[in-house]
């Protein structure tokens, strides 16, 4: 079975995407506690120990990452640094360090959102570091080599997400459909591309 590490394995979209390919791979589960792997993905050093401690693996899932959600007036320099460095830098590093130990026609599948293409008030930091993220897998997937594929989903609004803010959850998709997407990226032939998780 190929050997499949899921960062951010403990939140609730990580755990719906180890249900939806564990029948079929050798998961790992890495996230800051709690998993197999202990990793902090703000940290270059931690996600270097990470895959040195790991070796080889067939594909990475990244469902890790966190950006404030900060009205334009109120977010601090503060507030824009750990969007960069949380979802934004911590999945370029997991790519860029992570790449000499994915096997040959291996695969990054990484998270965006759908905030890219639909901001709304609140949102600049979280479409600001969404757009980066999807510009970095279109030209990742051209430089990389061996084979490697890097591709993301961009979930829309989750069911589950929804209705613990107390809200109508009709809008959203449920978590086990938007990991599925992430099992559909591993099996295709798709690169540099951006998959929508998401009502319409």
């Amino acid at each position: 079975m190929k050997k499949v590490l899921v960062v951010g394995a403990t939140g609730l979209l990580g755990r719906h995407a180890v249900a939806a390919i564990e029948d079929s791979a050798d998961v790992v589960t890495a996230s800051r506690t709690g998993s197999m792997v202990d990793v902090d993905i703000t940290d270059p050093e931690s996600i270097e120990a990470m895959y040195a401690g790991l070796g080889s693996v067939d594909a990475v899932i990244c469902v890790a990452g966190m950006v404030p959600f900060v009205q334009w007036k109120e977010a601090t320099g503060e507030d824009w640094a750990i969007g960069v460095a949380s979802k934004l830098m911590g999945q370029v590093n997991l790519v860029r360090i992570g790449a000499p130990f994915m096997a040959d026609d291996g695969c990054f599948a990484l998270t965006t959102g759908v905030l890219a293409q639909h901001p709304m008030p609140g949102s600049s930091i979280a479409t600001t570091v969404n757009c980066a993220i999807e510009g970095f897998v279109r030209s990742a997937s051209l430089e990389i080599g061996r084979g490697i594929r890097v591709n993301a989903v961009s979930p829309g609004w989750i069911a589950e997400t929804l209705a613990g803010m107390g809200m109508d959850p009709t809008p959203g998709l449920p978590a086990a459909e938007v990991a599925g997407k992430y099992r559909e990226i591993l099996e295709s032939a798709d690169d540099g591309v951006v998959i929508p998780a998401m009502r319409t």
